[in-house]
């Protein structure tokens, strides 16, 4: 598939399964200092509680050393992930949260802000 038959696709994208509750949100942002692993299983276990989901299994962590920590959190409503670069500056993460379950997004926004505090330098977000 060439980048412009693939634009083309994406412009047509049609809901397969709308039947089907389906809600995604990125939220990003940027950090005085790192998001630590633990910290990472402490979001994923406290969002999980004022998101209503239902966890199946404890976060998972990763390393990688040319990008950072990651983490992973399995909801029986489906799940997210956070990723964060550690190695530069100011520090990153990335929060991707898929669930089959309808959630507030500024429940997120206000939480992520609460838990970082005056670590958060900026966050965005997009659903």
């Amino acid at each position: 598939m060439t980048i412009k038959e693939a634009r083309k696709a994406k412009a047509k994208f049609k809901d397969l399964a709308p039947d089907i509750c389906r809600q995604r949100m990125v939220l990003e942002g940027t950090l005085h200092n790192a998001f630590k692993p633990e910290d990472q299983i402490r979001y994923c276990k406290d969002i999980s509680k004022v998101l209503r989901m239902t966890p199946v299994s404890d976060p998972f962590v990763n390393h990688a050393e040319e990008y950072g920590w990651c983490c992973f959190m399995h909801w029986k409503e489906s799940g997210m992930h956070i990723y964060s670069w550690d190695n530069r500056s100011p520090k990153f993460f990335s929060i991707d949260i898929y669930t089959c379950k309808a959630f507030a997004p500024m429940e997120v926004v206000g939480f992520t802000d609460e838990f970082f505090g005056d670590n958060l330098i900026q966050c965005a977000w997009r659903e």
